[in-house]
């Protein structure tokens, strides 16, 4: 008899368990922001980004609350470079164009990594604007690299991420 009521008061403990598990993943999935963006792309070829290769990005802004756009890059551990040449180019509403070229900073100058590593694979976010009040409408966003020689080697991924300010 006592091993039954201990059963059952251990079954029913973990049923609210798992309750409250999968009730908190619900809200926790529930709470993402959904005016945010985030798009990776991740199909280079032998992990080279060639100079010809453009990496787009498409996404439309519903409301009037400022923005953060960053620019995401992952690449091999140990990066042979200090930092990489990126023009960001982005086309508003309206159809007007911004060229924003940046120099990637990949290491700081003591030649510490700026990105997080996991094993050989580091992820970098890095700003392109902070707090910017974006127009209602579509917007077109091109990366390309503009590295001085045949590609730029060890990268794994390109990104884009839009989203609140907070």
């Amino acid at each position: 008899m006592w091993r039954a009521n201990f059963l059952g008061s251990k079954i029913y403990t973990m049923k609210k368990s798992y309750f409250l598990f999968f009730g908190l993943l619900f809200v926790f999935s529930a709470c993402g922001d959904a005016s945010s963006y985030h798009k990776m792309h991740t199909d280079f070829v032998d992990n080279r980004w060639d100079p010809t290769i453009k990496k787009e990005f498409d996404f439309t802004i519903t409301d009037d609350a400022p923005y953060d756009i960053k620019l995401d890059f992952s690449h091999v551990y140990d990066y042979q470079f200090d930092s990489v040449p990126i023009t960001i180019s982005i086309t508003n509403p309206d159809g007007s164009q911004e060229n924003l070229p940046i120099n990637l900073l990949i290491k700081d100058q003591s030649g510490e990594q700026l990105a997080d590593c996991i094993g050989d694979v580091c992820d970098l976010r890095s700003p392109i604007k902070s707090g910017v009040k974006l127009a209602k409408g579509n917007y077109h966003v091109t990366f390309s690299q503009t590295f001085e020689g045949p590609y730029l080697p060890n990268v794994l991924g390109v990104g884009l991420v839009v989203k609140h300010s907070k």
